[in-house]
């Protein structure tokens, strides 16, 4: 065992001391090197990511626009339809007011004849009554 331990020495300390030196430069430039080659991979996908979404971006607008045009054909043919049916119920209401108006001066002459009848029918009570009042005095 003894012929295992050696003495550390100046001479093997300063060995071990430019040897951990030389790997510590060697990590950092490994390090150096790995962060380089992120660095540009990582500005690769962002413009690959950019290229992208500009595109999906333009897709969108124009399936957005094409959704826009189909919903504002098919609002403009319930306007239509509503129009239609505007127009179907103006004339009903044409219709239903001529007829009442035909009603009314149908009832305003059966009443104005009632009224007739009635000063006609009171004229005869009061010559009658007259009529007796005459013959009992």
């Amino acid at each position: 065992m003894e012929a295992m331990k050696q003495s550390w020495t100046d001479d093997r300390l300063d060995d071990l001391n430019g040897k951990v030196d030389a790997q510590r430069l060697e990590t950092r430039t490994e390090f150096k090197a790995i962060r380089g080659e992120m660095k540009d991979e990582f500005g690769a996908v962002r413009g690959e990511m950019k290229e992208e979404f500009a595109a999906v971006r333009g897709e969108m607008r124009e399936g957005f626009a094409a959704i826009r045009g189909e919903m504002k054909a098919g609002f403009d043919r319930i306007d239509e339809r509503f129009q239609k049916v505007d127009e179907r119920f103006e004339r009903f209401e044409i219709r239903t007011d001529e007829r009442f108006e035909a009603l009314i001066g149908r009832l305003d002459q059966r009443l104005d004849g009632m009224k007739n009848l009635m000063i006609q029918f009171c004229g005869l009570m009061l010559a009658a009554l007259i009529g007796l009042i005459a013959t009992q005095v």
